[in-house]
């Protein structure tokens, strides 16, 4: 039997395979047939996904510290339990779950300059880091950027704590502005990675993730 997630785990939603950006979520509640997950939140900007009935959408969540699983489920619509809560067919009578590489799931911030060179051109610019996982990163500049989704560029950054220098092939996956700081979130997901540089970059989130944690202490 798939394992399922208990109450209170945290959830990410993707809108595609191929999305580096994920909303979170948490579960309300769980049973045989149904999942019922928070009205997921864009991290960055607080904003609730708008989701309607028959919506593709993909689910991730962590069951243990070490199993972490995927798969695609479709919005049935809004229950309340007693606050509003998206319910989600159970991963249990899920087709299609899949186990996915830890490293894939977690995502922290970074801050850090990153050099963007189009592989089309060659032309190149700078902007500032957001995130990073080992599945890809998300940078940032105010007002418009030269770049297009399945831009494919070089990116050139410095891992903090580790002092790593990161040299990747990324692919644009999606350009989003942001109405109140008039900054351009560009999301891009990793192509052809090296082994060495992802494990680097997967370093790099735990120590992230431990100086956060002492941080809160």
């Amino acid at each position: 039997m798939p394992v399922r997630p208990t109450v209170g785990t945290t959830v990410r939603i993707k809108l595609g395979p191929h999305d580096t950006d994920a909303y979170k979520s948490r579960v309300a509640d769980i049973d045989e047939q149904f999942l019922y997950i928070d009205i997921p939140v864009n991290p960055r900007s607080g904003r609730e996904l708008e989701i309607h009935v028959d919506d593709e959408l993909i689910v991730e969540y962590a069951a243990s510290p070490s199993e972490i699983y995927r798969y695609t489920a479709q919005s049935l619509g809004i229950a309340y339990i007693p606050t509003p809560a998206l319910r989600l067919i159970s991963p249990a009578v899920a087709k299609g779950l899949e186990r996915i590489q830890r490293r894939e799931f977690f995502r922290v911030s970074i801050d850090t300059t990153v050099q963007l060179t189009r592989v089309e051109d060659g032309t190149s610019n700078q902007m500032q880091s957001v995130d990073i996982s080992g599945g890809g990163l998300a940078v940032k500049a105010r007002g418009q950027v030269p770049y297009r989704p399945n831009d494919v560029v070089e990116v050139s950054l410095v891992l903090p704590y580790i002092e790593y220098v990161l040299h990747a092939r990324c692919r644009i996956v999606r350009l989003a502005a942001d109405e109140q700081t008039h900054e351009c979130i560009v999301s891009m997901a990793f192509e052809n990675i090296r082994e060495r540089e992802r494990e680097q970059i997967v370093r790099y989130t735990f120590m992230r993730q431990r100086a956060l944690k002492q941080q809160q202490r």
